[in-house]
């Protein structure tokens, strides 16, 4: 009988998925795709509610495989120089979608001139416009997604059968 290990940090976990066989990383890659995949959809619809700057960076939000829940936004599409609700202060041909993700997703105002993005909330619990409250809004789903995936790669890795 093996004996229970418990994960304090994510370096632990991370050092014992590594450990397993090739079959039971691609059941927890499975897990942790369906999870990213119901986040991104959360977030995309939270950033088409919020609008302005976070309605760009809609389109980019994406899941990654990974064996855990890993999702991506940004890309170098150019920004464009205004939309709707908002515009840019600084200009050139440089900026990317990818240069505003976070003013997007967590806000800004250093600056009392900016229109380009709503006001800072990037601490706590209430941080972030759309990526943020998705997390947190699927909080249990994760936890018990992960889980399962977590038991799914266990059973696929020892097959039935119980090894030191």
């Amino acid at each position: 009988m093996t004996a229970k290990v418990t994960y304090y940090t994510v370096a632990g976990l991370n050092k014992s998925i590594r450990k397993l066989p090739k079959e039971a990383k691609a059941h927890l890659r499975d897990g942790a795709e369906k999870i990213a995949k119901k986040v991104a959809d959360d977030a995309r619809g939270r950033a088409r509610q919020v609008g302005g700057v976070a309605a760009l960076v809609e389109p980019t939000i994406r899941s990654g495989r990974d064996t855990v829940p890993v999702v991506k936004m940004g890309n170098s599409t150019r920004l464009p120089a205004t939309g709707n609700g908002w515009q840019r202060n600084r200009t050139g041909p440089r900026q990317t979608i990818g240069d505003v993700i976070w003013g997007a997703e967590f806000g800004g105002g250093a600056r009392p001139t900016t229109q380009q993005f709503r006001p800072w909330r990037g601490r706590d619990e209430g941080a972030g416009y759309f990526l943020w409250p998705a997390v947190r809004g699927d909080r249990q789903f994760i936890a018990d997604a992960y889980s399962d995936a977590l038991k799914d790669a266990e059973a696929a890795a020892f097959k039935g059968e119980i090894k030191p």
